[in-house]
């Protein structure tokens, strides 16, 4: 499959080639095209608009990318080739660079890439891919090109110029933005031409999207926050909660919880360019439908089950703290949440107001800003993820740790009330939860937890 691509760097060419090796890689230089853009975008989309007036019914791409350096207010930036002025001279901004870093503590900086692609009908699309690092204070290896010999990747003791082509296009700003264009324009084996187009998903891929919308890894952690709530009953209060009554109040959070990940990928539909919907695996309209039947789902099993009073507000203030945050992305809401989600549990178990309610104010209030506080914390933590595959690893550790701080409270519980026969059941619901999530974790790779 042929993708023309807006350049005459053989720099590029060859990296271009090494991470999309499917692809026939045609270089066709945009000249006389003026790059005056604010950004990197801005840029790649001049460039790839130039090429593709020529090559109609093609996939084309051009891609703009530089250095950014925290304690120069993010220059070079899209000035990056030519830093030390005209022409463009790699030395002369090595050298410019260590100059104005001279005595700079603070040396964080990143790699970015933005690839703008023109589709067949016309139809433009951006990713980005960041990396990110710091300046070295002195230039090392003699691999890559531009900067590489002085920035120094998170997670690595050598830079870019020390790394071999594979461990660099493995982490690389460029690397990164050419997976999500390898995620929309397919592996590159679907002929030539005008034929090429995106391959047609098949059923399998059909369905491992669909485990991408819904975060199938990470929904063994949805049922603990709701028996932990349970367990706080016969614990403190002296009343239980039928298996078929915790069971139905499982069910009612999950499809909540399920909600919540679609209405968020339905949202970020524009801008989230790594997940189903925007790389056309799922439609917008068939994602609109399945998130009112994940909503109509979990008002049929409270409605089916007869789930008490008290449930129905605190859903809606999870509800609506899901929504909240789908929309500002404010990290205490998702806290909110999932205290939200534990105080469902802590509710339903009361049909009617007692004395002995009142013995669970402080338990519940102790448990819901624990929650709280940790999701919180691991939200805030997780910003940027999606540019440092190590980062996004440790919080979908983090994340799957919330299971084991269910099954803790659980445990205590359990020894602190042995006498409490609904315990054990619940003990072992939570060691279940965790067992399938080791599973899905281990069986589902693919499948994104973020």
């Amino acid at each position: 499959m042929k993708l023309f691509v807006a350049t005459h760097n053989q720099h590029k060419i060859r990296e271009i080639s090494q991470i999309l090796p499917g692809f026939e890689i045609v270089p066709d230089d945009p000249e006389g095209v003026e790059e005056n853009a604010p950004d990197f975008a801005g840029n790649a989309l001049i460039k790839v608009r130039a090429i593709a007036e020529k090559h109609k019914g093609e996939w084309c791409m051009a891609d703009d990318s530089g250095l950014e350096v925290k304690a120069l207010g993010g220059a070079p930036g899209v000035h990056s080739a030519r830093y030390a002025g005209e022409p463009s001279n790699t030395p002369a901004n090595n050298a410019l660079l260590l100059k104005n870093l001279e005595g700079v503590k603070d040396r964080a900086a990143r790699f970015t890439c933005c690839c703008a692609l023109v589709d067949p009908s016309g139809e433009e699309l951006v990713v980005h891919g960041h990396c990110p690092g710091h300046i070295a204070e002195k230039q090392a290896g003699v691999e890559g090109f531009g900067y590489d010999p002085l920035f120094i990747p998170n997670g690595y003791d050598k830079s870019f110029a020390e790394l071999s082509a594979e461990e660099k296009n493995a982490i690389s700003h460029r690397g990164r933005a050419l997976e999500k264009v390898k995620a929309i324009v397919g592996n590159g084996e679907c002929g030539t031409g005008s034929e090429s187009s995106t391959p047609p998903l098949t059923h399998s891929s059909t369905f491992l999207a669909w485990l991408k919308l819904f975060r199938v890894v990470n929904l063994p952690t949805v049922p603990g926050d709701v028996l932990v709530g349970v367990a706080l009953w016969p614990c403190f209060a002296g009343l239980g909660l039928s298996a078929s009554r915790t069971a139905a109040l499982v069910g009612a959070s999950v499809f909540l919880y399920l909600f919540g990940l679609v209405d968020n990928d339905i949202v970020g539909a524009k801008t989230d360019k790594g997940r189903p919907i925007p790389n056309g695996e799922i439609s917008l309209g068939v994602a609109c439908l399945a998130r009112f039947l994940c909503l109509a789902a979990a008002i049929g099993v409270a409605l089916g089950f007869r789930l008490p009073g008290l449930w129905w507000p605190m859903a809606f203030s999870l509800l609506v703290s899901v929504v909240l945050y789908n929309r500002t992305k404010w990290s205490f809401l998702m806290g909110v949440c999932r205290a939200l989600n534990l105080g469902c549990g802590v509710v339903a178990a009361n049909t009617v107001y007692s004395m002995d309610a009142a013995l669970l104010l402080e338990p519940a209030a102790v448990a819901c800003v624990i929650w709280l506080a940790y999701i919180w914390a691991v939200t805030l933590y997780s910003k940027g993820e999606e540019d440092d595959p190590e980062k996004k690893r440790r919080v979908g550790a983090l994340v799957g740790g919330i299971v084991y701080l269910q099954l803790t409270a659980l445990l205590v519980l359990s020894l602190m009330f042995p006498q409490v026969a609904a315990m054990r059941p619940l003990l072992i619901a939570g060691a279940v939860m965790l067992i399938l999530l080791r599973l899905f974790k281990t069986v589902l790779p693919k499948v994104s937890a973020s």
